[in-house]
């Protein structure tokens, strides 16, 4: 009689590598369109996502020195303070900084590096964004809905919060022609109004463009 030899199967360990697993979580938190900053109780950065990076590299209202976190202006600074002593009390916050006419509001999220830990050590800070709709995501819903290039040019503007009047002074067009994209505009979405139209798209999953420009970061 033969006897049937008993296989045991080798375990797998399909985890990727740990700096792999970080590569990849650094790549994902790159395509979200809110600027991402995790900093320490000291405001030391931690780590910035891609449009975080950009948000300090123009230093309108957030720059980083020597690694730290700093305002573009001395008075802003106390905000971030107190922020990150209320975060270390575990309050999460909101400060708002009006930097040149184009308000940033950050959001303050106390977080603990070891899971399940009690002690706060470190903030994620969340930005808002700059914009109300990424290039790259009005260019998939154009496409989606047929639009043609002066129609989402039209739309794209409506969505920065611009009339028709001031569509057409920017455009250098007939404030009639901009009226006859925007009816387009509606028939081909099937929307009944132009605030329908942008409220669908700043509920839309807002896509950073693939597309980076280079010193960009």
């Amino acid at each position: 009689m033969n006897a049937i030899a008993t296989v045991t199967p080798v375990p797998r360990n399909d985890a990727p590598p740990e700096a792999l697993q970080a590569g990849l979580l650094a790549r994902v938190l790159d395509e979200i369109d809110h600027g991402l900053l995790l900093v320490d109780l000291t405001g030391r950065l931690l780590h910035a996502n891609r449009p975080a990076r950009r948000e300090l590299a123009g230093g309108r209202a957030l720059r980083e020195v020597d690694g730290m976190l700093w305002t573009a202006l001395p008075a802003w600074q106390a905000r971030i303070r107190q922020a990150l002593k209320d975060a270390e009390r575990d309050c999460r916050s909101i400060v708002e900084l009006d930097a040149e006419g184009e308000p940033l509001t950050l959001a303050f999220v106390p977080l603990a590096v070891l899971h399940g830990s009690a002690t706060v050590d470190t903030v994620l800070i969340m930005c808002s964004r700059r914009s109300t709709c990424e290039t790259l995501t009005m260019q998939m819903f154009a496409r989606a809905k047929h639009l043609t290039p002066a129609e989402q040019a039209v739309l794209t503007q409506l969505c920065a919060g611009h009339g028709a009047q001031e569509i057409a002074c920017l455009q250098g067009i007939r404030v009639s022609t901009v009226r006859t994209h925007i009816k387009n505009v509606r028939q081909k979405t099937g929307r009944g109004s132009v605030r329908e139209i942008v409220r669908e798209l700043s509920r839309m999953p807002q896509i950073v463009s693939a597309l980076r420009l280079v010193g960009s970061d």
